[in-house]
């Protein structure tokens, strides 16, 4: 990381206990010559203006990995690094609420583990014609909007894999493949492993729908287009990122070429992260 002269601080004012915390490394930042601000923003709320970045070389977030998720999307994925510290449930890819001293000095020291996530691109039509796109570092799901299952023609860099019916499809990056994902029998990905995974959602068996039964793991330059049929009567929808669009027709999904790098403490470890967040502590004898 490039010298750094400029923090912004982000909490949600929804948030007491993460708010308070980011408040304790602001004379922290001070006394070590680095300019640190604090603006509380509301991330749950789509109409919250994005805050500038002009100037900024580090962001620090508070809150779960739902938060961090809506702050990438307010900001578009931007390049300058971000420090998550979690102050929600999981937090699988935000940082433990450290004593404020150690968390500044590993951040000025340069010691934190850098993790890049890969940042996707979904485009979109829908059942009336109109287009749409978001961007995401997670997952992009499509799925039924309805009691009705979907029925959707699959791609793979234009090439028709499959005519899937069943309640739909995720594409998840590494980061996201231990959320919805791994829910649905989907493998968990090491974040240095580059690529995407599709996952179905509760596939139909009978072999008369033919339909995609596993995950597939994908090379991060794939193309995923998936495509409705009779959507008149088994409406779809897509959500990205937890942001959800209705009444979708197409969807066409790849890498958007740009990558997210979040900063892990010293010693971050990801089979640590999965043991402590996904799987649990067992005891030592193995």
């Amino acid at each position: 990381m490039d010298r750094l002269n400029t923090v912004l601080i982000l909490g949600d004012p929804g948030n007491d206990s993460g708010l308070n915390y980011l408040k304790t490394l602001i004379p922290v930042f001070k006394e070590n010559g680095i300019e640190a601000r604090l603006e509380e923003i509301s991330l749950k709320d789509s109409s919250t203006p994005a805050p500038e970045l002009d100037g900024v070389d580090l962001i620090v977030v508070a809150g779960g990995d739902g938060a961090l998720m809506s702050l990438l999307r307010m900001l578009n994925h931007p390049a300058i690094p971000v420090y998550g510290i979690n102050f929600g449930r999981v937090g699988f890819l935000m940082n433990p609420a450290r004593e404020a001293h150690e968390v500044v000095g590993q951040i000025i020291s340069g010691s934190c583990v850098q993790q890049h996530l890969p940042v996707l691109e979904a485009t979109w039509k829908t059942t009336t014609g109109e287009s749409g796109s978001a961007a995401g570092v997670n997952d992009v799901v499509l799925e039924r909007a309805s009691g009705q299952t979907v029925h959707l023609d699959v791609f793979i860099d234009g090439v028709r894999l499959n005519a899937y019916s069943g309640d739909g499809m995720i594409v998840a990056t590494p980061a996201g493949s231990t959320a919805y994902s791994l829910a649905a029998g989907g493998p968990v990905i090491h974040p240095d492993v580059v690529g995407i995974l599709a996952t179905p959602l509760n596939a139909h068996r009978p072999v008369q729908f033919h339909s995609l039964q596993f995950p597939v793991v994908l090379p991060l330059k794939t193309t995923i287009r998936l495509v409705g049929k009779g959507v008149d009567k088994r409406p779809i929808r897509l959500v990205v990122d937890g942001e959800a669009n209705m009444d979708i027709q197409e969807l066409s999904v790849s890498a958007r070429g740009d990558f997210v790098t979040l900063l892990r403490l010293e010693g971050y470890q990801y089979v640590k992260g999965l043991v402590s967040r996904i799987i649990g502590e067992v005891g030592d004898d193995v």
